[in-house]
This record gives C-alpha cells, sequence and structure tokens, in this order.
C-alpha cells in the first residue's frame, strides 16, 4: 500500500497523485508543480508536503486563499495521515492508502467548472462586537485553533478570556462534538486548570468563555530563558508540581488533556500559579478541525511535546502520554528549548521516536541530579519506563520540594 492525494471534489476531481519517497510533492496551478491544478482558487505554488518514511509534513506557502486540512487552517507544518482532507480553495484532496493494483491511470485535466468561495470571517475583526453576552474588546493571543480575546460578561460583569475558533464547524456532527466535549468540562474545578465558564455556537462562530488569567504564558518563559539565561529550576520543579496537580485531577475525571504544551499554561502574575487551559479542546475539535490526537492517526499540532506513541497512527495513548508532555514542558523551563527539538518536523518526529534528550545539567549546572532524574523518566521512549500516573510523579516532587525548602 503507498499513500495517494486523491482529490475528491472541485474542477480536477477523479486525479491521483502519488506522495514521492524522501522527497518533496509541491501542489499548485503553477508548472512548476507536479499537480498543475486547475482550480483559479488555488495559488500557483500553493503549499508542499515533504515525505521522509512513513512521515508526511505539509507546509503552507503563503498561498493567498488558505491551506485547509479537515477544515483547520493550516500554516506551519502539520502531519499528515491516512484519511486527512486537503482543501485548497475549491479543491479537496485525500490522503488514502492505495495498493499498486487499484492505481489507475490519472485522468486528463478536466475543464474548469468552479463553485463560488465560501466566505471566509477575520476573526480579528469581532473586536467591538458582542457574542452572546460577551462584549469582545481586545486581541489576547492568536493560535491554530483560533483567536482568544479579553472580554466582558455583560450579565455577571467579570472579565473573560473569550476564544473563539475558527468558523469551519458547521456541519451538525462536529457541533454536537464540540457541545459533548465543552459539557465533560464545564463542571471541573481545579486551582491549576483554567476554569471553563460557558461554551456555545453563535452564528458561525464556536465559543468558550474561560477564567481570565492576567499572566504570561511558559512559552514567553522558555524563550526568555533560552535567549536571557536558564530560569531557576526552583520554578521549573513548581511548574512540575502544579501540572502534575492537574493532571492527577484531570486523569481522575477519565479525561486526557492531550496536548500539554508551554503555549497551553499560564503563569498568573499574582501569585506565579501555573494554570493549564484548553483541557478538552483536542477532544472538542475532532474531526473538523482535526486537531485531535483521539481519532485514528491524528496528531496535534507541536511536535516538540508528542509523546513517542503519538506519532504513531492508530497507537492507542493514555495518562502517560500527557505525563511525557508535562516532561518535555518542564524540560524546556530548564534549557530553553524542547528535549528534541530540530530543523524540521520530520526530524524532530524521528529524535522523538529514537533519541536521547540531553542532560538538564548540560544547560543549567544547578539542576539537583534527583530532579534531573525525574525529568528524564518522564522522557523515557517506553511508557511503561515513565512514571505510571501523576500521583507517582507527585510523590517524588512534593517530596523533593520540601527538601529544598521550595513552597509549591
Amino acid at each position: 500500500m503507498h499513500k495517494h492525494l486523491v482529490v475528491t471534489s472541485g474542477p480536477d476531481k477523479g486525479r491521483l497523485f502519488p506522495l514521492p519517497q524522501e522527497d518533496t510533492l509541491m501542489l499548485g496551478r503553477s508548472r512548476a508543480t507536479e499537480t498543475r491544478l486547475v482550480d483559479p482558487h488555488v495559488s500557483r505554488l500553493h503549499c508542499r508536503i515533504a515525505v521522509s518514511g512513513d512521515i508526511a509534513v505539509l507546509t503552507d506557502n503563503d498561498s493567498a486563499g488558505g491551506t485547509f486540512v479537515n477544515g483547520r487552517r493550516v500554516r506551519g507544518p502539520y502531519t499528515l495521515l491516512t484519511g486527512d482532507k486537503i482543501r485548497l480553495g475549491q479543491t479537496e484532496l485525500e490522503v488514502r492508502a492505495i495498493s499498486p493494483d487499484e492505481v489507475d491511470t490519472v485522468p486528463p485535466r478536466p475543464t474548469p467548472a468552479v463553485a463560488p468561495a465560501a466566505p471566509s470571517v477575520p476573526l480579528g475583526e469581532l473586536v467591538g462586537q458582542t457574542i452572546s453576552r460577551y462584549e469582545i474588546s481586545a486581541v489576547l493571543a492568536k493560535g491554530q485553533t483560533g483567536v482568544v480575546f479579553h472580554a466582558r460578561d455583560s450579565e455577571a460583569d467579570l472579565p473573560v478570556a473569550f476564544k473563539v475558533l475558527m468558523p469551519q464547524m458547521t456541519e451538525e456532527t462536529h457541533r454536537e462534538r464540540f457541545v459533548r466535549a465543552m459539557k465533560t468540562v464545564l463542571p471541573l474545578r481545579h486551582t491549576h486548570l483554567i476554569t471553563v465558564y460557558a461554551a456555545g455556537k453563535t452564528g458561525p462562530y464556536c465559543w468558550i468563555a474561560m477564567e481570565y488569567v492576567e499572566g504570561e504564558s511558559l512559552t514567553q518563559l522558555v524563550q526568555r530563558a533560552g535567549v536571557a539565561g536558564m530560569l531557576d529550576w526552583r520554578h521549573a520543579l513548581r511548574v512540575g508540581v502544579h501540572l502534575g496537580r492537574a493532571l492527577e485531577y484531570a486523569h481522575g475525571q477519565q479525561i486526557l488533556h492531550r496536548n500539554v504544551t508551554p503555549m497551553n499554561v499560564l503563569m498568573r502574575a499574582g501569585d506565579q500559579k501555573a494554570k493549564l487551559g484548553d483541557l478538552m479542546l483536542a477532544k472538542a475539535l475532532e474531526g473538523a478541525m482535526a486537531v485531535t490526537v483521539t481519532g485514528p492517526g491524528e496528531l496535534l499540532g507541536d511536535v516538540n511535546y508528542l509523546s513517542p506513541e503519538r506519532t504513531y497512527p492508530d497507537a492507542a495513548v493514555d495518562e502517560r502520554s500527557d505525563l511525557f508532555s508535562l516532561g518535555a514542558t518542564v524540560y524546556a523551563l530548564l534549557t530553553g528549548r524542547p528535549p528534541f527539538a530540530d530543523l524540521s518536523p520530520i526530524e524532530t518526529i524521528k529524535k522523538v521516536r529514537t533519541g536521547e534528550a540531553e542532560r538538564p545539567k548540560k544547560f543549567q549546572l544547578s539542576v539537583p541530579e534527583l530532579f534531573e532524574k525525574v525529568v528524564l523518566k518522564l522522557l523515557a521512549r517506553r511508557p511503561e519506563e515513565r512514571y505510571q500516573s501523576a500521583r507517582e510523579l507527585l510523590d517524588e516532587l512534593e517530596q523533593m520540594a520540601r527538601v529544598h525548602g521550595v513552597t509549591v
């Protein structure tokens, strides 16, 4: 079986393009591409897919109309797997595994017949508007899944972080999945989880109203650590304890986070308490938005913090995968870099699967050997060699904090 791109809709419907081995496939209208699509809404050099072994990574080439995978716009590297649907303009292509005897000759290029483009809604233009009862005032952050705004709950007179997802979730099944996932999150309350107050769909927008945390993300701390010197290991220890407690609570509710990364952790300015966000968002975005690992073989965005098992299609994941991501996050705080980062997503995935992280003491000599040992155990390739539960991890971290006089 070999992976192909099958054009399932648009003016090029029926065409078939094999993914190369150890090479790059360029998609677009230009004669310089291997596809030469007819669709006038596709850019000349729209996007590219780099392939190495069983890993295929898609990257948008700053196309005018954008590249969408399973309904979500992607710009940076995105790891493709069988069943993913790519949309360029009015053209949709599906990644399929096809045996040689199933491959027919590629149909000739059809006569263009293009449907009108679907309107897109720039989320930044929501500033100054009201959705449901939330008055939107400013953009706080932008990410792959949507935009987070500062807003005010006009009924409760309460500041909130108001996340609006990319307006691609239009099918009923996708709305139902989003609602089910958010209903699971709404009752949850923990001091180290960002509280979700409400969630819903208004017009084309799926939104989540959350606790507003005044502070900065761990991504900003990691960036400073990589430039201006390492973050004190005691701070990283406190973060590890806080995230461990959040995961212990979530796992006790039979919920996996699935996307523990520095971007999803906020440090509250007043008391330096770590707050983990986007709980269940991966589950909520399964399907149309395709940024989940709960469906077969789908990978969630940032490969720098994925566990090895998460990089394989159809792999079973459990709470030990979240603990690996916690370890990768703490490692980045100690060293200013993720444990397996490389120049390309493909090489990063290979390192995650087969590499060994460098010792944190190489970057920060003051890190206690026992703390270093804990972090490296979290990063073990085999799940059975890691801590088997958040409580097992916390027993060691909390004891270490007591020994070193660190308040957690």
